[in-house]
């Protein structure tokens, strides 16, 4: 160890020492100035950094650039002109050697309210975006704060939707990114890889994310060694929002309604909860299963007046120490939303009869609780920065489920109730740092540690049935129709990066450097599940279905000897499963441009992977079946070529190698009972092998408008798929469904200004943006035992038709503004489970989504927002053919149409 570190030492000596022999390398600041009002570029502004003789001039398109003799802690950037207010901008040179400045002036005699001034300088940042996927020899794609302020986003998921290739599930499993779901993206903050909050999903739920934490997102669809290796769709990285003035305080709240909650006469909420999120329990208390010790009422209670709210603070001051800034920004946020879900639910045979036909109704309230705190100390050309981020998410739910339920007996109905609450808490600290060793060394280093706590406490089921007349209390001899049900889910782990660059120099002033470094990861997950089943001793009869099942399922009942209270499993013992994951990755990859047009990026990642699920549950153990390892070890090439066709065009391909791990819950064989169906892990599932080509051609014919066309191709090795199986009641697993999958696409994206008009107040704008998605997919079916109906079949969600697009309006008054937004989306129909004996697969019918947003900013601090979402209220539907070539629809239901107007004051 001594000797390597000795021969480590040397080389980069070595390698420091012939650096210093290399003329400096150039660098510098490059911009755009901009009228306020007009949104036009200036010519002829003189451009000097403050306190040097460094000066120029911007040209006919209002660009300038200076060259700088060394990197500082900080530069200021003063930009004067006739007739306009003076403009201090101050900036650092970082990672690149040019940092890209957008400069806006404000004419000496407009009416502009400083709010205003600050606002529309927020939105130049859009055009700052554009010009760093410009620059960047990488594919990236980004939608910052102000976008998605003006169309309407008010979280990370949602934004997502406005990019091209991008849906969401409506059944709520986060987004599809080219036709693949959750277990083959990625997501992280900073840079830094997040867990996932739901023990279901492998990715954070991204509507924890609100628009008041995001600064921008960043979605690569493509692979490159400095993410992690197990992605196949795409990288999301959200960057968390900084201090972007010298001080501010802001305050806002906001009330709106759904459409179907606010007319529903019997809105429900589950006992146990209130409006703020607090819980009566948060594990159960029973010690002796002879005492009916839960202390919430198995009845729910009716809701008045459900209004959605939400309200927020967010304040930042920099302070000046020693010969740096030191930024804190603070936000906190409270959410609250009722939805109403109404519809029908349903199971067929092969030959479309329907065995269940039921009436289907759900009360749903969400709510969430979000604080982050960002310290960000600057000097010398340098950073370190401390962010924590708590985000807490509820959502309580009530489903009754009512009517035909022949799957025993002709004739027969059943009631199927439910409530639960899922409670799910994120905790992340992050520590990060930028440091420029010199002008061709720098280190990119961060070390964040998370925790994960998601709790599903009292989950309540309960069944009625009625035959001939008689309604009673379904009991299957177990208890399991009528049960509580107590999970929790705590993981923590540790997440780190240490990225080192040097730069060569050149005479040419090209861009040629290699970065190298480490990235780690370790989680440990633990689930325990009690599972309380009441067992009736003798059939029971009631009068009706609306009965109280407090009177049925009491500590007096069951000491009358009603029924007697048990546990699945040994007695007080829950079913657990544990996870531990540990990845550990050494990669580099060097950056070469041969001209001043073409450059290509060559890496290769390295990732250990060594991963082990151990259980108890209902079926299996794994001291009896073993448990579920993986211990792999990835070798993962990747080249990004980009060739500068001209000044405002680029030509863009990607050629890499991926996998994706199987997740925790789908390995784990833990059976989880939902209203209609079972779900399953399967400890035998292998890694994804992921083979990516891309290719791209952007066109940017202004600052602030884009054409891009793309097309794409993966193949996927042992692809895992959601599907049917052949046992009992209805049960989903998940299998590795054949040797190989094949997806390919084409995208187009669009940001165009449709035209402008000039008034005394300002420039007016019609702007609009659309991207479209055309994707092919096909996977082999071969695994036994799914048994499946079909040889091939196209991927679970995967759309073959994807459209997103928006139209926004700028509109200048005397002292106000306001922007106006209409944004669609649409995807088109997909699998949403592969069939198996004999049944077709089940599709999940497309569904068009168009939303209303306008923002206005009065007088000096106000701002006010008005949103209509989900205006069409599309059903959501889950069909089948039948075996005759009937569609049969499964599942519909409607979500309500949502409006709100919010007011916002900033001191």
């Amino acid at each position: 160890m001594i000797k390597f570190s000795y021969y480590v030492a040397l080389i980069v000596t070595l390698v420091t020492v012939q650096a210093a022999r290399v003329n400096a390398q150039q660098f510098g600041v490059k911009g755009k100035v901009l009228d306020i009002e007009t949104y036009q570029p200036i010519s002829g502004v003189s451009i000097k950094i403050a306190n040097t003789q460094y000066a120029t001039s911007t040209d006919n398109a209002g660009e300038f650039s200076i060259t700088l003799p060394e990197k500082q802690t900080e530069y200021v950037l003063v930009s004067t002109f006739v007739g306009y207010d003076t403009d201090s901008t101050a900036f650092n040179v970082g990672a690149s050697e040019w940092e890209y400045v957008p400069v806006v002036m404000v004419n000496a005699n407009s009416t502009l309210e400083e709010v205003v001034i600050t606002r529309r300088r927020e939105r130049i940042s859009e055009a700052a975006l554009l010009a760093e996927r410009k620059a960047s020899n990488l594919m990236l794609e980004k939608i910052g704060a102000q976008e998605l302020s003006r169309k309407g986003v008010s979280n990370a998921e949602a934004a997502l939707t406005k990019m091209s290739g991008v849906t969401k599930s409506a059944s709520g499993a986060n987004v599809f990114v080219r036709g693949l779901g959750d277990r083959y993206n990625s997501s992280s903050l900073n840079g830094l890889a997040l867990p996932s909050e739901d023990p279901l999903n492998k990715n954070i739920s991204l509507d924890f994310f609100g628009t008041g934490i995001i600064q921008s997102i960043g979605v690569n669809k493509t692979f490159n060694p400095a993410i992690g290796g197990d992605v196949a769709g795409a990288n999301i990285d959200i960057v968390s929002k900084e201090l972007s003035e010298e001080a501010f305080f802001e305050i806002g709240a906001s009330a709106g309604v759904n459409s179907q909650a606010v007319k529903a006469t019997d809105f429900k909420r589950i006992s146990g909860t209130n409006w703020f999120g607090s819980l009566q329990e948060r594990t159960h208390s029973i010690t002796d299963l002879s005492q009916y010790q839960f202390k919430n009422s198995w009845d729910p209670k009716n809701v008045k007046n459900p209004v959605n709210s939400s309200f927020s603070l967010s304040g930042g001051k920099k302070f000046r120490i020693g010969d740096g800034n030191l930024d804190v920004f603070l936000t906190g946020n409270f959410n609250s939303e009722y939805r109403d879900f109404d519809g029908i639910s349903r199971q067929t045979l092969q030959n479309g009869n329907i065995l269940i036909d039921q009436n289907m109704r759900r009360s749903q309230y969400n709510v969430s609780k979000t604080g982050m705190a960002n310290l960000k100390y600057t000097f010398n050309n340098n950073f370190i920065a401390f962010n924590s981020l708590y985000i807490n998410d509820q959502m309580q739910d009530f489903g009754h489920y009512y009517g035909k339920h022949e799957a025993i007996n002709i004739g027969d109905k059943r009631l199927f109730q439910r409530s639960y609450v899922v409670d799910n808490n994120l905790y992340v600290n992050q520590l990060l740092s930028k440091l420029n060793l010199s002008e061709n060394w720098q280190l990119d280093l961060g070390v964040g540690y998370n925790v994960v706590n998601g709790i599903e406490p009292d989950r309540r089921t309960t069944n009625l049935y009625e035959r001939d007349g008689i309604i009673r209390v379904l009991n299957d001899g177990r208890g399991t129709d009528n049960e509580r049900y107590y999970s929790d889910m705590f993981e923590k782990g540790w997440t780190a990066k240490a990225l080192a660059t040097y730069k060569f120099n050149n005479d040419d002033n090209f861009d040629r450097k290699i970065e190298f470094g480490y990235n780690g990861s370790t989680a440990r997950r633990e689930f325990n599940a009690n599972i309380f089943v009441h067992n009736l001793r003798m059939p029971y009869e009631v009068d009706n279905i609306d009965v109280h099942f407090d009177d049925i399922f009491s500590g007096a009942a069951q000491d009358a000897g009603r029924y007697y209270l048990e546990t699945l499993g040994s007695t007080l013992n829950p079913y657990w499963y544990k996870g531990d994951k540990q990845s550990h990755s050494a990669l580099a990859f060097g950056t070469y441009q041969f001209t001043d047009r073409f450059t290509a990026v060559l890496g290769l990642r390295y990732d250990k992977v060594m991963q082990e699920v151990t259980f108890f549950t209902q079926n299996y153990s794994s001291d009896l079946n073993g448990p579920s390892k993986i211990d792999k070890d990835f070798f993962l090439p990747s080249l990004n070529l980009k060739y500068v066709l001209t000044d405002k065009s680029n030509l863009r391909t990607s050629f890499s190698k991926s996998y994706t791990l199987p997740q925790f819950i789908e390995l784990a064989p833990f059976r989880n009972t939902f209203a209609t169906y079972k779900s399953e892990g399967y400890p035998d599932l292998v890694p994804v092998e992921n083979y990516n080509v891309d290719v791209k051609w952007e066109l940017f014919p202004s600052d602030s408008e884009l054409i891009a066309v793309g097309a794409f191709y993966k193949q996927l090795k042992n692809p895992i798929a959601r599907t049917e199986m052949p046992v009992a009641g209805n049960t989903v697993s998940y299998r590795n469904v054949g040797t190989t999958a094949q997806v390919a696409g084409a995208e187009i994206e669009v940001k165009k200004n449709l035209f402008k008009t000039q008034t005394t107040h300002g420039e007016n704008v019609l702007s609009a943006g659309a991207n479209l998605s055309y994707l092919y997919s096909m996977q082999d079916l071969a695994t036994s035992p799914a048994e499946f109906t079909e040889d091939e079949s196209a991927l679970q969600g995967a759309s073959p038709f994807l459209a997103n697009a928006d139209v926004s309006y700028l509109f200048h008054g005397r002292k106000w503004n306001v922007t106006s937004s209409v944004v669609f989306n649409y995807f088109s129909d997909r699998i949403y489970t592969i069939g198996t004996r004999g049944f077709n697969n089940i599709v999940e019918k497309g569904v068009p989504v168009l939303d209303f947003v306008a923002n206005a900013s009065i007088n000096k601090n106000w701002g006010v927002n008005i949103k209509a979402r989900n205006i069409l209220n599309a059903a959501i539907e889950l069909e089948r053919e039948s075996n005759s070539g009937e569609s049969i629809v499964l599942e519909s239901y409607t979500r309500g149409v949502d409006g709100s107007i919010g007011v916002s004051y900033k001191f």
